[in-house]
């Protein structure tokens, strides 16, 4: 098991060693870091924990913590981040017969 990236899902976190220069604190979602929502179920990739800091810079963002959280869905098991910086992603698939690479949809 690779602890440098988790999974929930369509979400994939990959830790990093720092933040990039200039990242800008995202607005939480009713006190809570929402990851992603889900396209289709409105669900969301929560994290509801005040220690940890959520950020973005160029399109992409960024999770850092203190200490352990949990990452919530509705659909999914709760995965535990351990601390760190986390850059965060979906996942991707492509399709062999037509060379196309698209984002899976949670």
């Amino acid at each position: 098991m690779n602890k440098n990236q988790l999974q929930q899902g369509d979400v994939l976190l990959k830790k990093i060693n720092q933040l990039p220069d200039g990242v800008i604190e995202k607005a939480r979602d009713n006190g809570s870091i929402v990851l992603a929502y889900g396209e289709v179920t409105g669900h969301a990739h929560r994290i509801v924990d005040i220690d940890a800091m959520f950020y973005e810079k160029d399109g992409k963002s960024y999770l850092k913590n203190s200490k352990s959280v949990i990452l919530g869905h509705e659909e999914h098991h709760q995965i535990i981040i351990e601390p760190g910086i986390w850059e965060i992603g979906q996942i991707q698939e492509k399709d062999w017969l037509s060379g196309m690479v698209r984002k899976v949809i949670d």
